[in-house]
């Protein structure tokens, strides 16, 4: 028979943690102690740490010349500081940063419009990859944004196309942007 386990959530993650650890899980028991939160985004508070970790990422990716990266991270923080938009359709800001205590780690930022919502960004900065923070990121989008949900990302990303494959994203056009293949990818809420 197994016990039930009484305690805070601190208390029960630790138990678990020693229990993996002693199985040698250590990968996963070291994620029971991460303890990541999402934020939703205050300009005031997170824009240049969400600039610096897109201008960041986008260099080490290496896909996007010089000038295009500037003009990208330009159209970044109009949007972020607006809050909201027109593109022929009316859309407003959604967005949300995942901190280590209260250093930002990464974020998300979707238009939604009426009928749908377009990911624009979704950035994890190198170090906490693979340990859940994407996953997390996106659940928050998927929760609060209208379905369906598309974004675009450079076919070549092999890692960001697989990201968005575990998480139900299908891809559902194609298109070039800076001599770049890129994949338009679409997730649909499941009918309830």
């Amino acid at each position: 028979m197994v016990g039930q386990i009484r305690g805070s959530g601190a208390e029960v993650r630790f138990f678990a943690f020693l229990i993996l650890m002693h199985k040698g899980l250590y990968r996963i028991a070291s994620l029971l102690l991460q303890d990541y939160q999402i934020r939703k985004y205050n300009k005031s508070i997170h824009l240049n740490q969400v600039l610096e970790i897109f201008k960041t990422e986008e260099k080490l990716l290496g896909l996007l010349p010089d000038d295009a990266l500037q003009e990208v991270l330009d159209a970044l923080e109009k949007n972020l500081l607006n809050g909201k938009g027109e593109d022929n359709k009316k859309w407003s800001i959604k967005a949300w940063v995942i901190v280590d205590g209260d250093v930002v780690i990464g974020f998300a930022f979707a238009r939604e419009y009426e009928l749908e919502t377009k990911i624009d960004s979704l950035y994890i900065l190198k170090d906490y990859k693979r340990k859940g923070c994407g996953t997390k990121l996106m659940t928050q989008v998927k929760q609060n944004c209208k379905s369906p949900i598309s974004l675009a990302v450079y076919e070549e990303n092999k890692i960001a196309v697989a990201f968005y494959n575990k998480h139900e994203f299908l891809s559902t056009g194609y298109g070039v942007e800076h001599d770049r293949n890129y994949l338009v990818m679409t997730w649909h809420k499941a009918k309830s």
